[in-house]
């Protein structure tokens, strides 16, 4: 799984995920239909841009279709489009559909009815945020879909404009026990336990959210605060009990009208991962 989180201000658009992939499969003894985490990975690409346009993507759930990586299959994508430059008129709603379509082909070819490659006849969670600028446009746009669940993107947040604010995605519930003050399995606790009146535990619980104001809030502040509500949840999975299921880098992007801009990109590097190693001299 993973973390995704966009903020939406009126300067721009901040979008940041974390870095961790996990293998899952089944090891010997294991039941039929169970599985185990096999291993993880901390250098995962879940936010990447759509050619050169302003306009990333974001992902979480499912690391890759098949044999490819979600990268990978945006990088495809983005291969076949126009630039830019030399799109006549571009809408992020436009290259957001069509992106979604070419992933979706993708993901049924893989976990499809006309290739399954898991029981039964759909594969694992996959989400995309797909968000930007159209050209000529001042307010983002973002869409939001879970595969394979839905088979067509919706908006993440109202159209009616501004609508600044932030969304989440993903293994989200350190967040929602920070910003919204309770464990997102405490409604249904008191609705179906304690019997509580549905308008009454939604008066209770809204009084626990903590208020931030994003009108007016700089693009520098709204870096900050998804890059904290990322490592909220590293740092959850790093110390609770549980397999390590988000971490490594925080890869964050900031998308203006003008452009998509890095402001923090995982790099390659060599760098020996073994202890003992000193001028090349080998010791065990």
């Amino acid at each position: 799984m993973s973390i995704c989180v966009s903020v939406k201000v009126g300067e721009g658009l901040v979008l940041a995920t974390d870095s961790t992939s996990t293998i899952q499969g089944t090891v010997a003894g294991q039941q039929p239909g169970q599985a185990s985490v096999l291993n993880t990975y901390d250098h995962a690409t879940k936010l990447c841009q759509v050619k050169d346009y302003p306009i990333g993507v974001g992902t979480w759930g499912a690391g890759s279709v098949g044999a490819r990586t979600i990268a990978s299959l945006v990088a495809e994508f983005s291969n076949v489009q126009p630039g830019a430059k030399e799109a006549d008129g571009y809408k992020a709603k436009e290259i957001a559909d069509r992106l979604f379509e070419f992933v979706k082909g993708k993901y049924l070819e893989a976990f499809g009815p006309d290739g399954i490659k898991v029981p039964g006849p759909s594969g694992p969670p996959l989400g995309l945020l797909i968000a930007g600028y159209g050209e000529g446009e001042f307010f983002p746009e973002q869409y939001v879909a879970l595969l394979p669940i839905e088979d067509r993107l919706k908006e993440a947040r109202s159209p009616q404009q501004p609508a600044f604010g932030a969304n989440w995605y993903g293994l989200t519930d350190a967040i929602l026990r920070l910003h919204k003050g309770y464990a997102p399995e405490l409604r249904q606790i008191l609705l179906e336990e304690k019997h509580w009146a549905a308008q009454e535990v939604d008066e209770v619980l809204g009084r626990l959210e903590y208020p931030v104001v994003f009108d007016g809030m700089p693009l520098q502040d709204a870096i900050d605060f998804a890059v904290y509500l990322i490592g909220v949840v590293i740092g959850r999975f790093r110390f609770v009990v549980g397999a390590p299921l988000c971490g490594g880098q925080i890869d964050v992007a900031v998308i203006t009208p003008a452009q998509f801009k890095w402001v923090q990109e995982k790099k390659w590097r060599a760098r020996p991962l073994w202890h003992g190693t000193t001028g090349g001299e080998e010791q065990c």
